[in-house]
């Protein structure tokens, strides 16, 4: 919940756990022919985002020699995610089966486009920056098309494994990946990338377009898509509603200076790591920062027994603060030093989010919970692409290590915020079990 980027997004599984990649693979779910399609088709499109978003975002950085077009990289990417409000009353109405097809498809071949540049020596920032949105809009179908497609072809007790699944081959392909791709914009290029990339995409087309799915099951819902539209404009009121409560809002805004701060300081990433070395350390910033959030997340259960949220999150906030603004005392000649201070950064904000995400699971009505994840997304969602830019733009200006500073004084202000409201310090303990 309380995550920039959608590469370090960790939420709870269906059951609150987390498993291994490969853990579903020990039940039956291995013998259902569509589950095992649509798992390896969403690992390879996981493994083929996290190269692409490595290799796109450094391709920004190199052609445009300037940290503002990473950030601008950054904005574009995040921007279409605005309207993921829009895509799931869209995705009720058409053919899952083609949705996947579609989406995968249009993102192999726009991933080409940048290769056929390259080859005509036509290639440049600018047409980079333009595909970087159009490839993010056809990722929004995936994850609403795989949540009313599982239902379908999972029987109901074997839900909760199908969703672990798919969550854990998010998470260890996001992992792995990140680091594996700038290790390999070094051995092969970029532009290589994009065509390995592409492959990945037209593999899943295959795995997809294998899908066994009854006619019945792909008919559009009885509702029209205005009275979609119209229904979840209702329900988002009775989610602003609730948020709008001086207590949620306390807790949402230091949330969305958070999603904003990281945003810029990751698009100053790119940057920073060709003072260390070069692409593959920026895939290995990626990948410690992504580390350090999963293991937040495996800690949470413990950290929820033990501590008081409160307390959790004040300091929580204070030991990521410090870690950022030790960044730059270090210094650009001590890499692993560096790299332990971005994953020691990361471990709380793991942590946190899903204290966080436990709470608004927990705390608002049974039937007001969606609607109000609904508003705490969106609105979210609004303060990462401005944090992108943001950054950018401050990190041409101010430089890298300025920006890294300012997140550091961003988590320890956050903290002294918490602490100073009663209500906030004074949270009890969470039950992740609820």
């Amino acid at each position: 919940m309380a995550t920039c980027l959608r590469s370090f997004c960790f939420e709870p599984l269906a059951d609150g756990n987390y498993q291994s990649v490969g853990g579903f693979f020990m039940c039956s779910l291995r013998h259902n022919r569509n589950f095992v399609r649509l798992f390896l088709g969403r690992l390879i499109t996981n493994i083929g985002d996290s190269v692409y978003y490595i290799a796109a975002m450094w391709l920004a950085y190199d052609l445009g020699g300037s940290v503002f077009y990473s950030g601008l990289a950054g904005f574009l990417t995040l921007l279409p995610e605005a309207f993921t409000v829009f895509v799931g009353p869209l995705v009720d109405r058409l053919s899952l089966k083609k949705v996947f097809t579609t989406t995968s498809l249009l993102q192999g071949l726009l991933l080409l486009i940048v290769p056929l540049l390259y080859v005509t020596d036509s290639l440049n920032v600018w047409g980079v920056l333009v595909l970087m949105p159009l490839i993010t809009t056809m990722e929004l179908f995936h994850s609403p098309a795989e949540s009313a497609l599982l239902p379908k072809i999972v029987v109901k007790n074997q839900l909760v494994k199908a969703n672990s699944a798919m969550a854990a081959a998010g998470q260890g392909t996001e992992l792995l990946f990140n680091s594996l791709a700038g290790v390999l914009v070094v051995l092969l290029g970029a532009v290589s990338l994009y065509v390995i990339d592409a492959i990945l995409f037209f593999i899943a087309v295959f795995l997809y377009a294998g899908l066994k799915l009854p006619r019945q099951q792909t008919v559009a819902t009885a509702m029209t898509f205005s009275q979609q539209i119209s229904t979840y404009r209702s329900e988002l009121k009775e989610g602003l509603a609730y948020v709008a409560q001086p207590k949620i809002l306390n807790m949402l805004l230091p949330l969305m200076l958070i999603n904003a701060a990281y945003s810029a300081t990751l698009v100053v990433f790119p940057a920073l790591a060709k003072t260390l070395g070069g692409p593959d350390v920026y895939g290995w910033m990626m990948a410690t920062l992504a580390g350090g959030m999963l293991v937040g997340t495996l800690l949470s259960s413990f950290v929820a027994e033990r501590m008081a949220m409160g307390k959790a999150v004040i300091g929580g906030y204070s030991l990521t603060g410090l870690c950022w603004l030790a960044v730059p005392v270090v210094g650009d000649e001590a890499l692993f030093a560096v790299l332990l201070c971005f994953f020691f950064a990361s471990v709380p904000v793991g942590a946190t989010n899903i204290l966080f995400f436990s709470y608004f699971q927990t705390t608002p009505p049974g039937h007001l919970v969606g609607r109000v994840a609904a508003v705490i997304n969106s609105l979210i969602v609004l303060a990462t692409p401005l944090g992108a830019l943001l950054g950018g733009v401050l990190g041409e200006w101010m430089g890298s290590d300025i920006i890294l500073v300012m997140n550091g004084v961003t988590f320890l202000f956050l903290a002294c915020y918490w602490l100073s409201f009663q209500n906030l310090r004074r949270l009890p303990k969470v039950n992740l079990e609820e």
